[in-house]
Formats: C-alpha cells, sequence, structure tokens
C-alpha cells in the first residue's frame, strides 16, 4: 500500500503522527476513545447528522467516530475518514470490516491540501483532528471546496490550558523536576491551537 511521503506544508505532523503518536494511540485506543467519545458523539448531535447525508470525518484517527457517523446516515448515506497516520488508518480498516458498515471508507489523505471533489459533502466533522494543519486557513479553504453551498460544518478542539486541568496538572507536576519545554506560538499546530475563540470564529468566513 502507497503511503504518504514526509513532504508538503504538513510534513511535521504527517511524520509524527505516523512514527510516534499514531502507533501509540493506537495501542491506547479503547481508553482514548472511552475518554472523548462522548465528546464526538455530543457534537454530531449537535450536528444533526441525518439519514442519507455524506459526511466528511477530517483527521479520522481509528475510525470510532466515523463509524458512529455510518450508523447515522444509515445505508443510503455515505461517510469517508481521512488522516494522515497509516498505523491508524489500518485499524479504522479493519474496524470498518468488523462492523459490515459498508457505508464507511477511508483514504490516506492531508485535508489541508487534499483534492477532493467539490460539492460532494453535506457536512464536514472532526472530532479532535482540525488542530494539526500548518496553515488552517489554507486548510479550511480546501475543505470549503468539497462543501455543498448550505452545508455543515461540526468539530469539537480543546480549549485553553487552564481550561483543561487533564493537560495543566500533570505539566505542573512535572516541571517540579525538569526545565519547562521551549515556549509555543499560540496558534502553532497541536491540541491547543483553536484554544482562541476569535480565531474559530474566523472559520465560517472561510466557508462561505
Amino acid at each position: 500500500m502507497a503511503t504518504l511521503q514526509f513532504s508538503g506544508p504538513n510534513a511535521q505532523q504527517i511524520q509524527y503522527w505516523n512514527e510516534q503518536a499514531g502507533p501509540k494511540w493506537v495501542a491506547l485506543h479503547d481508553l482514548i476513545d472511552a475518554q472523548i467519545g462522548p465528546l464526538g458523539v455530543r457534537t454530531m448531535e449537535r450536528a444533526a447528522i441525518m439519514p442519507g447525508e455524506r459526511v466528511l470525518d477530517v483527521g479520522c484517527g481509528c475510525g470510532p467516530a466515523t463509524l458512529e457517523l455510518a450508523r447515522r446516515v444509515g445505508p443510503t448515506g455515505s461517510v469517508v475518514g481521512v488522516d494522515v497516520s497509516v498505523v491508524m488508518l489500518e485499524r479504522a480498516r479493519a474496524a470498518a470490516s468488523a462492523s459490515g458498515l459498508d457505508q464507511a471508507r477511508f483514504e490516506e489523505a492531508d485535508a489541508q491540501v487534499h483534492g477532493f471533489p467539490p460539492d460532494a459533502f453535506d457536512v464536514l466533522f472532526s472530532r479532535f483532528g482540525v488542530m494539526f494543519f500548518a496553515d488552517p486557513q489554507a486548510a479550511f479553504t480546501n475543505l470549503a471546496r468539497t462543501l455543498r453551498r448550505g452545508g455543515r460544518l461540526a468539530f469539537v478542539c480543546w480549549r485553553s490550558l487552564p481550561e483543561n486541568p487533564w493537560m495543566s496538572v500533570p505539566l505542573a507536576a512535572t516541571l517540579d523536576h525538569i526545565a519547562p519545554p521551549p515556549p509555543r506560538a499560540p496558534d502553532a499546530p497541536g491540541p491547543l491551537a483553536f484554544a482562541d475563540a476569535e480565531r474559530v470564529g474566523m472559520i465560517p468566513d472561510l466557508l462561505t
């Protein structure tokens, strides 16, 4: 199976999710999904996913949200999960095969630059998958082309570090023993890339 090369605007993230984070995520998949799965379901409910709709799941990872979306759109709908991590997509495809949800499929693709067909989806969905773009403006502009006119965008991402004690408390304990890492730009690709509500607010303008 061909794989993405570590090149392009998101090369660093592609390498990270193939060589480091992806294998760890697969190993801990059940635990992680138990933690964040309800947040994805809440987002689907807010998006009012309907039978027969076409959904693109951006940064689908191991595919649990993609499969839940497939259940909601039913056999008359379709869901495409895209991700840059080969190892996570292998887990996703295995889960899809076991589920019998033929309306779900997976593609290895960098959503920032991939040539999606125009007007192909009713809903753009993501469960913690849109925070890793090198250029979010370019990414959402690209995704807008594949969203039909009047379509919907729904994603969930983390807010600021102080609002997430599951991150801030372990970090504070660690800093009692080691030097702090170099400061990151607040909009750098990573879990907190969309912690700023104003930054999130610019996205709808890119979809019009």
